[in-house]
């Protein structure tokens, strides 16, 4: 634009100056036929005065007065031609004139229309910028969400797997396969119902602490859901079955426990009218397939 604006200063100045040149021209060509006419008004008289002072030799002269009145006829034919030709160099001055206006506009013209253009194309260069930034941003804060989510899911299955080796560890046996059917094994401790109790009592702790660990998944899920952010992923899904599938094993082993004390219960009350062995292999297998 600065460009175009230095080049439409020359461009004016250079017009200006050719103008300027061309009216000095025209000016000093007109000064001159004015004196040149001057000239021929001078001569005119003195003809005329000539002529008064020899009115007596009329006769004498008429072929001199002759050639003079031509060539005044003549001097006045060139003094129309001159003042033809002064109107149509002021009538070309004045066009000159008026196509350097004209060009004069039409740059101005394109120089605004350059500027605003120039000024469209910031305007949809920071629009742009912005929108970059505002998905840069959103990028970024998605990438420190699935982080964050990454990181949860280990920690959770870490605190999960902890859980897990607990839950074996609190696993009591007392049972054997036999036919198909799961009977008591005979050679049980004297205080097998203490053990059972013991891994119920354990089994119970941790099933409180795999309750606390569901609310936050579900808070997590719930929280996203509020957001209007996020949907309910499938991870966040997997991570609820994966709580809910623990809490359901470790109460199916406390009800595991509970056959068990059962079995070890009615196995004792019959242990006075039966063998050991054979009776509570028995009682067992009546309890369970009862």
């Amino acid at each position: 634009v600065k460009d175009l604006e230095i080049e439409l200063d020359s461009l004016k100045q250079s017009g200006k100056e050719n103008l300027q040149q061309a009216v000095l021209t025209e000016k000093e060509k007109f000064t001159q036929m004015q004196w040149d006419m001057e000239e021929l008004r001078r001569k005119c008289v003195e003809m005329e005065l000539k002529l008064a002072a020899e009115q007596a030799d009329k006769m004498r002269m008429e072929s001199t007065q002759g050639i003079l009145v031509q060539e005044n006829e003549r001097l006045y034919q060139e003094l129309d031609a001159a003042q033809q030709q002064n109107n149509s160099l002021q009538k070309l001055h004045l066009e000159l004139e008026s196509k350097s206006n004209t060009d004069v506009k039409l740059l101005v013209k394109e120089v605004k229309s350059l500027r605003s253009s120039h000024t469209e194309l910031k305007q949809e260069l920071s629009k742009l910028a912005k929108e970059k930034a505002e998905v840069e941003m959103i990028l970024r804060e998605e990438r420190q969400t699935r982080e964050h989510a990454t990181a949860a899911n280990i920690k959770l299955l870490h605190e999960y797997e902890i859980l897990r080796s607990r839950l074996e560890e609190c696993s009591v046996s007392f049972l054997i396969e036999e036919e198909n059917k799961l009977v008591l094994d005979a050679s049980i401790p004297s205080d097998a119902i203490d053990i059972l109790s013991t891994s119920d009592d354990r089994i119970g702790l941790l099933l409180a602490e795999a309750q606390l660990l569901a609310p936050d998944v579900e808070t997590t899920i719930a929280g996203r859901n509020l957001d209007g952010e996020y949907s309910k992923t499938a991870v966040d899904e997997l991570r609820k079955q994966l709580a809910d599938v623990y809490v359901d094993n470790a109460k199916l082993r406390k009800q595991m426990n509970s056959v068990i004390r059962y079995a070890l219960q009615t196995a004792g009350r019959s242990k006075d009218n039966e063998e050991e062995s054979p009776s509570t292999k028995t009682a067992l297998t009546k309890s369970l397939d009862g």
